[in-house]
C-alpha cells in the first residue's frame, strides 16, 4: 500500500493549523455580533480596554461577490454593519485586544441598542415580497431557462411532479475558520485555514483595494476540512487584515464553533416544484417547474450562480428532450448560503430521481428499468446546452444492476433504492504549476488547496511518473501565491483532474529542458543547474457518473431509520490512490445520507437559530452513521493529462437520492423534503 505523507504528522497529533501558530506581538481580534434576525443599529457604546475599534465609519467596504451576471438585484453584505443587520450574527463592531481571553470580556461589556424589525424567514414568504429586505426586494435573481425541443410537450402521456423543500444545514469542518494577518508596511501576508489562496487574495483585494503585488497569502501545513466553506474570503479575514494594517502588528482571529453556526456561509436551502413528463412507454420527455434558492440575507461569493446551476444538472444522465425551468435566488434574514458538498449537484439529484422513481410507480415499472431505458450511453448534450463528456455509463449501470439484485435477495423484504447521477467536475479554467529539478531536489507546487485530500502524495505520484523517480524523494507545495504566478483552489472535485494535469504538463517540459542537455534525470537533481517550468494548464468541466443503492430499515418502536448497507458504482477516471478514492465516496456518502436522516439548521419565526452546538444541529456520530459502505469504480480516464475525474462530491450527490428513497420505501410515504421528522 501507497504511504500517504500527509497521515503521519495527523496520526501522531503533530499537525500545524492555523492556531497552532504564532508571530511575535501577535494581537487578538473580536468581533461584536447581531442578536436579531432584521434591526436597524441605533447606538454602541465601546470599551476602554481595547486597542483599537473598528466600526462602519473606519470600514466602509463590502464583501466581494462572484454573481450570475444575470441577477437584477445584487446587494453586497457589508463588512460591518452600515446602520442595518439582516441575521442573526452579522458583524457590527470588530476591536482587537492583546490577550485572546480578553476578547468574549470585552464583547459582554460593548453595548448597542437596536431597533427590532419583523424578518423574513422562509424562500416562499420572501418570493411574496411583503416585507421587503433590501430597497429593490427580495428577488436576486430570476431567471427562465428554456431549451431543446419544447413541442414535445404536447407528446406527454404522463405527467408526475415533486414539491421538495431541502433545509439548510450547517458545514462542520472538524477546524473552523482562521485567519492571522501580517501587515509590514509594504506586504500584507494572510495565513489562514483556506481552500484557496488565490480566491482569498482576489477578495481581499476587491476588498481591501491593495494591488495583488503587495498580498501574500497561503495556508498552514495542515487545514481541517472545509466542505466549500473555507474557498473565499470573509469578513473576519477583512477587519484581520484591516487591523494589521492599522496597528503594524500580526492580528489572529480564530473563529469559535458558536460563531461557526451562524456565520456565513451555510448550505442547501432550496425549494423545488417540478414536473416531469413522459410518454406510456416509460420514454422520458423533459422537466418544467420552479427552483427557488435561499441566498440567505445577502449575495455572497457565488450564491446567486445556485439556483440556475442546479437546473442545468436536472437532466441528470437522461436522454431528456426539453428544459422549462423558473430558476429565483432570493433574500431571506438568514445568514448567507455557499456552496456545501455538492453545491448543488445532491440538490438537483435529489429532485430528479424522486422523479423517475415516482414515474417508475406510476406506470408499474422496476425502478431499474426506467433509468435504463432512458439512460445515456456517454457524450450528451442537454436541453440547457450542458456538454457531457465520455464516460463508462453502459458498463457502470450493467454492474450496478447486478448488485441491485443480488442485494434484493440478500437484504429480502427490506427497501433498497436504485438511482443514478452525473455530477459536474469544475476542473475549468484549470490550475496552476511549478516543478524544479536541481541542486539536489526535485520541487512541486501547486495552487491547490488540500484539506484533508492528500494532495501533496497524489501530485508527488504524477510528478514521479513523468520524471521517473521515487515520488517521497518530492518535495510538494501548496495553496500559497508566492510559489506560482496562478491558481485556482480546491472545490468542485477538482484537484486530480486540474491540479494533477497541471504537475505533469509542468514535468513534461521539465523533462525536456533536462534531455536537451543531455541529462539523465538523475544527474539534473545533482547538477549545481536547475530546470524549471511554470505552467497554468487548462482543463475543460468533467462529468463523473454514478449508480448508488442504499438499504433502509425503520424501527417500528422508535421511528428511527438507519441505513444497514450501501453500495456506490461510479467512474472516477483514473484512480491515482485508491484508497484516497474510496476515502472521499465514503465519507461524501455518510454526508448525504446524514442530510436526510438528520441534519438540519432550523430558525424560528423572528430568525433566531434554534441550535446552538453540532449536536443540535444533528451531525450523527459514529453510532448512528452509515457502518457497511461498499465501493466499486469503472475507470473510463478523463480528457485531461492526469485521466482523473473529481470524486469529492459523488457520494454526497448519490446517497442524498439513495437514502431519501429508500426512506420513503421503508415508510410507504412521499416525503416532502429533507431531513426527516421522527413521527
Amino acid at each position: 500500500m501507497m504511504r500517504i505523507r500527509e497521515h503521519l504528522d495527523e496520526v501522531k497529533g503533530t499537525g500545524k493549523y492555523i492556531d497552532d501558530l504564532e508571530l511575535p506581538g501577535t494581537v487578538f481580534l473580536g468581533v461584536v455580533r447581531s442578536p436579531f434576525a432584521r434591526a436597524k443599529v441605533l447606538d454602541v457604546s465601546r470599551s476602554d480596554r481595547v486597542l483599537t475599534f473598528l466600526d462602519w465609519r473606519s470600514v466602509s467596504t463590502y464583501m466581494p461577490v462572484r454573481p450570475d451576471p444575470r441577477s437584477k438585484n445584487v446587494v453586497k453584505m457589508p463588512v460591518l454593519s452600515d446602520g442595518k443587520v439582516n441575521f442573526v450574527g452579522q458583524p457590527v463592531i470588530a476591536f482587537v485586544v492583546k490577550d485572546r481571553y480578553e476578547v468574549e470580556d470585552v464583547i459582554d461589556e460593548v453595548g448597542v441598542d437596536y431597533s427590532q424589525e419583523k424578518p423574513v424567514i422562509s424562500i416562499l414568504d420572501s418570493i411574496k415580497e411583503e416585507i421587503k429586505i433590501h430597497e429593490k426586494g427580495n428577488i436576486a435573481i430570476d431567471l427562465n431557462l428554456s431549451g431543446g425541443d419544447l413541442d414535445q410537450l404536447v407528446n406527454s402521456d404522463v405527467t408526475v411532479e415533486r414539491e421538495l423543500t431541502q433545509d439548510r444545514v450547517v458545514q462542520h469542518p472538524m477546524e473552523p475558520k482562521g485567519v492571522i494577518a501580517n501587515y509590514d508596511g509594504n506586504v500584507l501576508t494572510v495565513i489562514g485555514s483556506f481552500q484557496s489562496a488565490f480566491r482569498v487574495r482576489s477578495d481581499l483585494q476587491e476588498a481591501l483595494g491593495i494591488p495583488p503585488e503587495r498580498i501574500v497569502v497561503y495556508s498552514p501545513p495542515n487545514v481541517g476540512g472545509g466542505f466549500g466553506n473555507k474557498v473565499s474570503a470573509y469578513a473576519e479575514y477583512v477587519l484581520a487584515s484591516l487591523a494589521s494594517i492599522k496597528l503594524g502588528r500580526p492580528v489572529k482571529w480564530i473563529e469559535t464553533r458558536r460563531e461557526h453556526l451562524t456565520n456565513p456561509t451555510q448550505g442547501r436551502g432550496v425549494y423545488s416544484k417540478v414536473r416531469l413528463h413522459a410518454k406510456s412507454d416509460g420514454t422520458i420527455l423533459g422537466l418544467e417547474g420552479t427552483i427557488a434558492v435561499d441566498l440567505g440575507a445577502y449575495a455572497f461569493t457565488l450564491n446567486t450562480s445556485t439556483p440556475s446551476f442546479i437546473s442545468s444538472l436536472l437532466n441528470g444522465p437522461y436522454r431528456m428532450r426539453f428544459a422549462k425551468i423558473r430558476a429565483l435566488g432570493v433574500y431571506t434574514n438568514k445568514p448567507p448560503t455557499g456552496p456545501y458538498r455538492g453545491a448543488g449537484r445532491p440538490e438537483a439529484a435529489l429532485i430528479t430521481e424522486t422523479l423517475i422513481e415516482d414515474l417508475a410507480e406510476r406506470l408499474n415499472v422496476s425502478p431499474v428499468e426506467i433509468r435504463k431505458r432512458n439512460f445515456i450511453d456517454g457524450e450528451f448534450v442537454t436541453p440547457l446546452g450542458v456538454r457531457i463528456d465520455k464516460a463508462g455509463y453502459k458498463e457502470l449501470f450493467e454492474r450496478a444492476e447486478k448488485v441491485y439484485y443480488s442485494m434484493k435477495e440478500r437484504h429480502k423484504g427490506k427497501p433498497i433504492s436504485f438511482i443514478a447521477f452525473t455530477e459536474v467536475v469544475r476542473s475549468s479554467p484549470g490550475e496552476g504549476a511549478k516543478v524544479r529539478v536541481g541542486k539536489g531536489e526535485v520541487y512541486v507546487a501547486v495552487g491547490s488547496g488540500p484539506h484533508g485530500q492528500a494532495h501533496k502524495t497524489t501530485f508527488a505520484v504524477l510528478a514521479s511518473e513523468v520524471l521517473g523517480v521515487n515520488p517521497e524523494v518530492i518535495r510538494i507545495e501548496v495553496n500559497n501565491t508566492l510559489l506560482i504566478k496562478e491558481g485556482i483552489g480546491s472545490f468542485g472535485s477538482r484537484s486530480a483532474a486540474a491540479g494533477g494535469s497541471a504537475v505533469i504538463e509542468a514535468a513534461r517540459l521539465v523533462l525536456e529542458k533536462i534531455r536537451s542537455k543531455g541529462l539523465t534525470v538523475e544527474q539534473a537533481i545533482n547538477s549545481d543547474e536547475t530546470f524549471e517550468a511554470e505552467v497554468f494548464s487548462k482543463s475543460p468541466d468533467l462529468y463523473t457518473p454514478g449508480v448508488h443503492i442504499a438499504v433502509l430499515d425503520v424501527d417500528k418502536e422508535t421511528g428511527q431509520a438507519k441505513v444497514l448497507e450501501y453500495y456506490a458504482i461510479d467512474d472516477v477516471g483514473r484512480p491515482i490512490i485508491e484508497s484516497e478514492v474510496e476515502g472521499q465516496l465514503i465519507g461524501g456518502i455518510l454526508q448525504g445520507a446524514s442530510q436526510v436522516l438528520f441534519e438540519r439548521a432550523p430558525y424560528d419565526d423572528l430568525g433566531n437559530p434554534l441550535f446552538s452546538s453540532i449536536a443540535d444541529n444533528g451531525v450523527p456520530t459514529a453510532v448512528e452513521a452509515v457502518r457497511r459502505v461498499f465501493t466499486e469504480y469503472v475507470s473510463t480516464p478523463s480528457q485531461t493529462l492526469s485521466g482523473a475525474r473529481g470524486v469529492g462530491e459523488a457520494g454526497t450527490t448519490g446517497a442524498l437520492p439513495a437514502v431519501f428513497i429508500a426512506l420513503e420505501k421503508a415508510l410507504g410515504k412521499k416525503l416532502s423534503g429533507t431531513p426527516y421528522a421522527l413521527p
